[in-house]
């Protein structure tokens, strides 16, 4: 029995019932959010986990739908997770920008003309058609699908920053989603007020370029990544006591990193993949990290202590040894970790970087 996931706008909520019904009828197995999503703060990470179990992805494809930020979100996903996307269009919707970058090669169902069942039985005909093809070992070769990457070997992995990402063809805009995405993942229980949304960090993508920096795989897919800010004084004083939320953070209460200084800062995300998680990958995301504290060291530009919101048992061990201690729970999710860099702390992780603890300890 095939497996579709509906992906649309709200606002087209009759066509996607009446898409469900038939398909349902026609022994067609159907997620759709409303239904059959988990309430509450695990809801994101439930659409995603629904995409990857997913042998189709069906779009219902409107004027709404290419305007929804959740629909694009969904179709990165689809795209990302090698997941076969079926467009059914129900209007005359000419694609914008962001849609025309993953379905702009994609051909689409046409289903603008009445009567919509019969339409609906023409997508049943094509999923079941693409279904039969998988199980004779022809893969689907149907023009309806994206092209999918395979799955990389783990030792592929290098970490890019964003000057090179955008070099491989991404923007400031899906590397957010995808970061976006991937938080959802890794951080088990995490909900928008932590999390924040794509629109939110996307400015923060271009305009701090050396605070985020990316693991990738040798499909040049992000499978990890680590992400700063510079907290304003009071702002990092919320953070310490558990009450900074990460959809709170914005221009009001961050500094830009680019003048020598003493800054207070916060680390977003420490985060991989869970198939990616190897003592390798996370040396790397350790390394690049401390390479560019070291760099901005350098350049005058210090750090007086570190705060980070931990929302998985992996980063916390992680951050323990790089000599955090736990503070207090935050409000709303996760568990506040923090470390005075000055002094630095005197553990081996930080003698290899000779001149982070020479600058440092100038101070």
């Amino acid at each position: 029995m095939p497996n579709v996931m509906i992906s649309y706008s709200h606002k087209d909520q009759q066509y996607a019932n009446m898409v469900v019904a038939v398909l349902e009828q026609s022994n067609i197995k159907c997620w759709i959010d409303y239904r059959d999503a988990t309430p509450g703060i695990n809801y994101a990470g439930s659409i995603v986990r629904a995409i990857k179990n997913a042998d189709f992805v069906v779009v219902i494809l409107s004027n709404n739908s290419i305007e929804s930020a959740q629909v694009l979100n969904e179709v990165n996903s689809a795209v990302n997770n090698g997941i076969t996307i079926i467009p059914f269009k129900i209007d005359a919707a000419e694609l914008n920008d962001n849609m025309e970058y993953y379905l702009g090669k994609t051909h689409w169902l046409d289903a603008i003309t009445p009567p919509l069942e019969a339409h609906i039985y023409r997508l049943v005909e094509t999923i079941n058609g693409c279904a039969a093809s998988r199980r004779e070992g022809g893969g689907v070769k149907a023009p309806i699908a994206p092209t999918a990457a395979p799955v990389a070997d783990k030792r592929e992995c290098r970490m890019v920053k964003f000057g090179e990402l955008i070099d491989l063809g991404y923007t400031a805009a899906k590397i957010a989603i995808q970061l976006v995405e991937n938080d959802y993942i890794t951080c088990n229980g995490i909900g928008d007020e932590n999390e924040g949304s794509a629109e939110q960090w996307e400015a923060f993508l271009q305009d701090n370029s050396d605070t985020f920096q990316y693991l990738i795989n040798g499909e040049n897919k992000i499978v990890g990544d680590w992400s700063i800010v510079a907290l304003t004084e009071d702002a990092f004083a919320e953070a310490m006591e558990g009450k900074l939320i990460e959809a709170d953070i914005g221009p009001d209460n961050t500094e830009m990193i680019c003048f020598p200084d003493m800054y207070h800062g916060y680390i977003l995300t420490f985060s991989i993949l869970p198939e990616y998680r190897t003592t390798k990958n996370y040396n790397l995301i350790i390394d690049s990290f401390l390479r560019q504290m070291e760099e901005y060291s350098e350049d005058g530009i210090f750090f007086k202590h570190w705060c980070i919101n931990v929302f998985s048992k992996e980063v916390e061990a992680l951050v323990k040894k790089m000599g955090f201690t736990y503070r207090c729970d935050n409000r709303v999710f996760g568990k506040i970790y923090a470390c005075d860099f000055i002094p630095l702390p005197q553990i081996p992780l930080f003698r290899k970087y000779e001149k982070l603890v020479k600058n440092y300890g100038e101070l």
